[in-house]
């Protein structure tokens, strides 16, 4: 096993003159801007992210929804270490993914994020019981720690299902168990990658509620990565992606109460009333605007459109009342 060392923190500070005069904005847990990420297969090259800004706040749980290929699991593998971008700068917990070393990402995986995937075969090892997956996670960063396997367990409600292995477990108790692997090693961010994906409307109310109550309990930063919409009704912060960029952000007005039936109707979209949504300028000055709105308007994505600015307002003047 590689050598640990000390401080991550340590190594990136003042590793570049770039990077010397910079500094993450107060109480910001992950910091990307103008993130951008090439892909070439073969002769092509694809632009996954075109110059992303997004800040996660300590503490925070937040959802990024988007489509297929719009770029947010780029975002999450970029966040979690897995992936790192072409441009751009990306610092969690003040440290500078940019300028650590194959070794030092590997620590910074396992001890500052935590995953947990769609895919419940990339989450547990399927010959292994419930408590000894979570323990190999453990042993593999240097250090088991039996009453905190237990204790993670019994935190996902998996007392009695301990000694269980993948095939016995539902497709719910299987995502709690994932859980419980991510947050072996007590990480500061929890990365979910379609966490509800392959489960029911009740089970996915549940593991919401579940996130909520570690986000509250633990403290822990979650950001779930998801296509459903309806997602964001259960989440206070959503910001959507498309084309690789940041497009809206929707804040919800009031807590949800998680143990009660407003978390059902939440997710059935029934108090669809309840976020303000916000435009994003990104550190391009670019502004985008969502489809359905280009669509009530009558504009298309090659409009020419006539731009005022009136008080503390910017309108933009459909083509046909152009004069």
């Amino acid at each position: 096993m590689c050598a640990k060392i000390k401080s991550l923190a340590e190594f990136t500070q003042g590793k570049d003159d770039y990077e010397a005069d910079f500094k993450v904005p107060d109480g910001v847990q992950i910091y990307c801007e103008n993130l951008i990420k090439l892909y070439k297969v073969g002769e092509i090259e694809v632009m996954a992210l075109q110059g992303l800004d997004l800040s996660v706040q300590k503490g925070e749980m937040i959802a990024i929804i988007g489509n297929s290929g719009s770029g947010k699991s780029t975002l999450m593998n970029i966040i979690g270490g897995l992936d790192r971008p072409t441009a751009g700068r990306i610092y969690v917990n003040g440290i500078n993914l940019l300028k650590l070393s194959d070794k030092q990402m590997l620590q910074y995986m396992r001890e500052t994020v935590g995953f947990v995937w769609q895919n419940t075969a990339r989450n547990m090892v399927p010959y292994l019981s419930a408590l000894d997956n979570v323990k190999l996670v453990m042993q593999m960063a240097g250090k088991v720690d039996s009453n905190r396997a237990h204790m993670l367990l019994e935190t996902v409600g998996l007392a009695d299902r301990k000694k269980s292995k993948m095939h016995e477990l539902s497709g719910g108790e299987q995502q709690r168990v994932a859980i419980a692997i991510a947050l072996a090693n007590n990480p500061g961010i929890l990365l979910a990658d379609e966490p509800t994906g392959a489960v029911d409307t009740k089970t996915t109310a549940q593991i919401l509620r579940l996130f909520h109550d570690l986000n509250e309990d633990m403290g822990v930063t979650v950001v779930i990565v998801t296509h459903d919409r309806q997602l964001s009704h259960m989440v206070k912060r959503v910001v959507t992606i498309s084309d690789g960029r940041i497009g809206t952000e929707f804040i919800r007005q009031h807590e949800i109460n998680m143990d009660s039936e407003e978390l059902m109707n939440a997710f059935a979209g029934h108090d669809s009333g309840t976020h303000v949504e916000y435009g994003f300028i990104d550190g391009r000055k670019r502004l985008a605007i969502p489809e359905e709105y280009l669509r009530k308007a009558g504009l298309t994505e090659k409009s020419k459109v006539l731009i005022k600015a009136e008080d503390n307002s910017i309108i933009l003047t459909k083509p046909e009342e152009i004069v």
